[in-house]
């Protein structure tokens, strides 16, 4: 037992070193608990190993980063590592079944995924390990990083490590000579990652010995010559091959710089498709978004008018500014974390777009925009039941309007909310696979 502060759990999952239970704080909080696994507990490295990933990872703190709440030793003498319960599937699993990602879908993930990166190297920390299976994406698409059993503080002094430890796919060419991890070399997964999600596979595949030896002679084929059929430009081509340069000099220097040449690619291919981007939380509208460290711009939406006459127009216009002001002031409080007061923010925000009971007229369908807000916050709160029935008022609100941006804004909402994949629950994975 860790100390008589949790109380253990079922089991949540293993690898080959350690095992992570959900758990319960005396307090009533379910967090999940990271230990060494019952076989090793005789294996000092092992055990030094878990000692400091509660070490590194309490240096991190990013919303797309599973954070460490507690570590320490247990009763037993081992040691222990205390996290949120993240809750998500990981990124692998939605490629395996879904193939490659929709753009808006891709983007949003995408850059989650390198804010979260950039964070932990920020905190002078390499990951290590970066893969799909340890990107939880969770029924809003909010993205958090998980397991750090081979995390390293960043070194200025590249050194020879005889220990090859890792996913083979998503490892660069000098990590398999036996290079040390590096910010480089989390570049280089980071990039494996996108790549996947762009065309539905790694680059490389196969046998261990055969994804090896193409890391270390073969090239990269083009994400567009790999899924032609998804139109992919040369921009972003470049980009995710300059993230796979087997040189790491050639690489992008720091995450940042990929995430900016990613987004003005993607921007550039896609100019034509305004997203709803997703910012740590909940989604917002996406107005040149440049929290997180990736800029995700979306055009404004025209105003549509609802009848022809002048007056009926200035009222949508009217309606339009009430429901933007309201986004702008829930805005802050939810880059905050402070959720409930997002809530009751949109809540009367909501309110005053309603109509009088006794005009008998129906809600103008611009409402949407606010209901798919909350709709998300309340998912994000564990109010399941109050996210599912506003996700369908949302849908109803959206198919009036006669938009299809709209209509598939709010059906993904939909897809996501109301029919949606059981919950996997996760603290963090348990070390190499």
């Amino acid at each position: 037992m860790p100390n008589d502060h949790y109380q253990i759990g079922e089991l949540l999952g293993q690898g080959g070193m350690g095992q992570v239970h959900v758990a319960r704080h005396r307090s009533g909080r379910l967090v999940a608990i990271k230990r060494v696994r019952n076989t090793l507990v005789n294996d000092r490295m092992i055990v030094d190993r878990l000692t400091d990933e509660a070490r590194l990872l309490r240096t991190v703190s990013h919303p797309n980063v599973v954070r460490a709440l507690d570590d320490g030793t247990g009763s037993d003498g081992m040691p222990f590592l205390v996290m949120d319960r993240a809750h998500g599937t990981p990124l692998s699993e939605l490629v395996a079944q879904h193939g490659a990602l929709p753009p808006e879908r891709l983007v949003v993930i995408a850059s989650q995924l390198l804010a979260g990166l950039a964070a932990i190297h920020d905190a002078q920390v390499v990951h290590a390990d970066l893969k799909s299976h340890n990107v939880l994406v969770d029924d809003v698409d909010i993205v958090t990083i998980i397991d750090f059993g081979l995390a390293r503080t960043v070194s200025r002094t590249p050194s020879s490590n005889s220990l090859i430890a890792g996913t083979p796919a998503y490892m660069a060419p000098e990590m398999i000579t036996g290079g040390s991890p590096t910010v480089a070399a989390d570049i280089y997964a980071a990039g494996t990652i996108i790549y996947e999600m762009l065309t539905g596979a790694t680059p490389f595949s196969g046998p261990i010995s055969t994804i090896l030896a193409c890391q270390l002679s073969g090239p990269v084929q083009p994400p567009s010559q790999r899924a032609p059929h998804r139109g992919i430009s040369p921009a972003i081509d470049r980009v995710v091959l300059r993230a796979l340069d087997c040189s790491p000099a050639s690489r992008y220097q720091s995450v940042p710089a990929l995430a900016a040449a990613f987004a003005a690619a993607f921007d550039d291919r896609f100019d034509a498709e305004p997203i709803l981007a997703i910012g740590s939380d909940v989604w917002v509208d996406g107005r040149n978004d440049t929290r997180n460290g990736a800029r995700i711009d979306a055009p404004t939406r025209s105003m549509r008018a609802t009848a022809a006459d002048h007056a009926t127009q200035r009222l949508g216009h009217e309606i339009d500014g009430v429901i933007s002001a309201g986004l702008a002031r829930a805005q802050p409080l939810i880059d905050d974390r402070c959720l409930l007061a997002a809530v009751q923010e949109l809540e009367t925000t909501l309110t005053q777009l309603l109509p009088p009971i006794e005009l008998e007229t129906q809600s103008p369908p611009e409402i949407w925009r606010i209901e798919c807000v909350l709709a998300a916050l309340y998912d994000s709160l564990g109010k399941q039941e109050r996210a599912r029935r506003m996700a369908l008022v949302a849908y109803r609100h959206a198919l009036r309007t006669g938009s299809p941006l709209a209509e598939a804004r709010a059906r993904i909402l939909v897809d996501r909310l109301v029919v949606r994949a059981p919950r996997i629950a996760r603290g963090t994975s348990s070390g190499p696979r």
